[in-house]
């Protein structure tokens, strides 16, 4: 019957391109509408401004994105690390934020805010209640924003939908579990942001660049101190080396949750990313490259927390077609 097909269709050449055509678009629709539709921000979303104060077009701010799905026990402890840091560093992270952005050469009148989003991504505890609670207790002035997905989405949706939402000239995704230290990890990654813009040949200054600096536990790997189990030891290794061969040489991990973005790569980057779940980073590895985005790695210490959301069974399925749906 598929014989038969096949030579109905081979004699008749109008037959055969319109087949061709109505594939090609469906291809080309299927490719492009998940970015066509996530373009502001993801699937459907609610977002509240649960503390601080309106942030202003002149206001120099840094974003921290949390995606977060069942973290109400997790979530409290690392919002309280990262507050308490936060508020007691501010004058010299706000010295190496100037840095990283160029304006060094000012003289400010004001430190920088932060602007803390959290995504909730369809969670079924406790977590949404949590962060209110949080925020209530804040007066510093920063900017506290709840995001709640309508729908779980994955981790690839929520940071985008954060990112794409939020306010500031440099965008932080940091995962809610706390693993990467970010008293460590923070300075590296505006150092290197420092590092990596004032090494770019920049024609029109006036154009902000575009740069993402990678936090890497590539340096753990052969070390006790990263305390990994076996499990995620052997998955880490043989996604590294997929990666490598059919993604890019050039980042050792792509899955470490400590990123920081220049305002101008999270838009180019986040708009146009199709992954919404896990292994969502290593997109956002090719994206670049393909957008010539300025990509450069550093080691930050890093420690496995108890309730990872890794699922061995999952894994296997992370580049699923369901992911890019």
């Amino acid at each position: 019957m598929i014989w038969a097909l096949a030579e109905t269709v081979a004699g008749a050449p109008e037959l055969y391109y319109s087949i061709i055509g109505i594939i090609s678009i469906l291809t080309i629709c299927y490719i492009f509408y998940p970015a066509y539709k996530c373009k502001k921000g993801g699937l459907g979303c609610t977002e509240t401004i649960l503390a601080g104060d309106k942030i202003s077009g002149g206001d120099d701010v840094l974003s921290l994105i949390i995606p977060a799905y069942n973290e109400e026990e997790r979530l409290p402890i690392m919002l309280d690390e990262t507050l308490v840091y936060l508020n007691k560093d501010r004058e010299s992270l706000t010295h190496l934020f100037d840095a990283a952005v160029g304006n060094s050469h000012q003289r400010r009148k004001s430190l920088m805010k932060y602007e803390i989003i959290v995504v909730d991504d369809g969670s079924s505890d406790n977590t949404c209640n949590v962060v209110r609670k949080y925020a209530a207790t804040l007066n510093s002035g920063d900017v506290v924003k709840l995001i709640s997905m309508h729908q779980n989405v994955g981790k690839g949706g929520a940071v985008k939908t954060g990112m794409l939402r939020s306010l500031g000239q440099l965008c932080l995704m940091v995962d809610a579990d706390g693993a990467t230290d970010i008293t460590d990890g923070l300075p590296k990654l505006l150092k290197d942001m420092h590092t990596l813009n004032d090494n770019k040949e920049r024609h029109d200054t006036s154009v902000p660049p575009k740069s993402v600096v990678f936090g890497s536990r590539a340096h753990l790997e052969n070390e006790s101190s990263a305390s990994r189990s076996k499990v995620r030891t052997f998955l880490m290794h043989a996604f590294h080396f997929f990666v490598k061969a059919l993604c890019s040489p050039r980042i050792k991990d792509t899955q470490c949750g400590f990123k920081l973005f220049t305002r101008s790569a999270a838009i180019s980057l986040f708009t146009n990313l199709h992954l919404r779940r896990w292994a969502f980073d290593t997109e956002l590895v090719v994206i670049a490259e393909r957008l010539q985005v300025s990509v450069s790695e550093v080691g930050v210490i890093w420690h496995e927390i108890d309730g990872s959301k890794l699922d061995g069974g999952k894994l296997s399925l992370a580049l699923n077609l369901e992911d890019v749906q």
